[in-house]
């Protein structure tokens, strides 16, 4: 690293890193520990595994990869020399917290974190910074770190969301309903004055006035196991209903999600279709945006707009 240069870090959620039995259970025991203190069992490593067989492993590792290279071009044109990139993962390696650790050795002494999740929760991007914050703390040397601003409504998101949905509906004769997913988060959430919700349907709102949308609501997709009660309405119930309310035509928008991976390549390509199918209806869903030159604009933006207002 370049004397003098300001750290980047770009989080993303993690991904089994193999189809190995013990990197499954790993994987899956990590994201446990925030939600029950029980060990995954063999049935709950064996249905992940399925699915990632069924999806041939995800993409997540070399699309957040693209995502922080291209990032690192794009800075590097504007501020030659002035950044550097660096990703980690909260449930897999490399671990944000080792990543932070790894910064410092280099000798970072500012830098910017931004997780990869458009809506804040205590259970999402504010996770991530907390485990930044706390491993930040541990070093001998604390890098001096500054968090993103929220983005759900930022210009260049609502945009190529806009380019997406338009996308599919200039290709179709019949126009759908378009149903908003995010990813489900315990219910629990709500009591904390959570800002998640409101943000997705914020976001939701700004999208279908922006592509002049007539037919249009919400969903969660992806919840949890276990007993604990999660965030609602779940897409299959909202598909079932608008069905029996006569509609037949769908496209899901995964706003709530920036890249391809199990929640988009299992649980709505293959999961959801499967649904609809025994529903008589279609389905169809945006691309994902992925490394896609407006989502690593809109990053360089909030990197240049904590640099520049100063890091604190």
């Amino acid at each position: 690293m370049k004397s003098g240069s300001v750290g980047v870090l770009i989080m993303a959620y993690g991904s089994a890193p193999s189809l190995d039995d013990q990197a499954i259970s790993d994987y899956l025991r990590h994201i446990l520990q925030y939600y029950r203190k029980t060990e995954p069992t063999e049935e709950e490593c064996r249905n992940l595994k399925e699915r990632y067989q069924a999806v041939e492993g995800s993409p997540l590792y070399r699309i957040t990869e693209d995502i922080s290279q291209a990032l690192q071009n794009t800075l590097d044109q504007r501020f030659p020399e002035r950044f550097q990139v660096h990703w980690g993962m909260k449930h897999s390696p490399p671990l944000i917290e080792d990543v932070v650790s790894q910064m410092a050795k280099a000798g970072v002494k500012q830098a910017i974190a931004v997780a990869l999740a458009p809506f804040r929760s205590r259970l999402s991007s504010e996770g991530y910074y907390r485990l930044v914050q706390d491993s930040n703390s541990s070093l001998d040397d604390p890098i001096q770190w500054s968090f993103a601003e929220d983005w759900n409504l930022h210009p260049l998101f609502l945009e190529l969301w806009k380019n997406r949905i338009e996308d599919v509906l200039h290709r179709q004769e019949k126009t759908p309903t378009v149903i908003f997913t995010n990813h489900s988060l315990p219910a629990r959430i709500q009591e904390w004055n959570d800002p998640y919700t409101e943000q997705f349907e914020t976001a939701a709102e700004a999208l279908a006035k922006k592509c002049r949308l007539s037919q249009w609501t919400t969903a969660y997709q992806s919840e949890g196991a276990g007993s604990e009660p999660w965030l609602g309405p779940n897409l299959t119930d909202v598909l079932q209903e608008l069905r029996d309310q006569g509609q037949d035509t769908f496209l899901a928008v995964p706003i709530g999600f920036v890249m391809d991976h199990l929640e988009i390549l299992y649980d709505l390509d293959m999961k959801a279709q499967e649904d609809a199918k025994e529903m008589g209806i279609l389905l169809w869903r945006t691309e994902m945006p992925n490394d896609d030159p407006l989502l690593v604009a809109m990053l360089a933006e909030l990197v240049e707009d904590k640099w520049m207002n100063g890091i604190s």
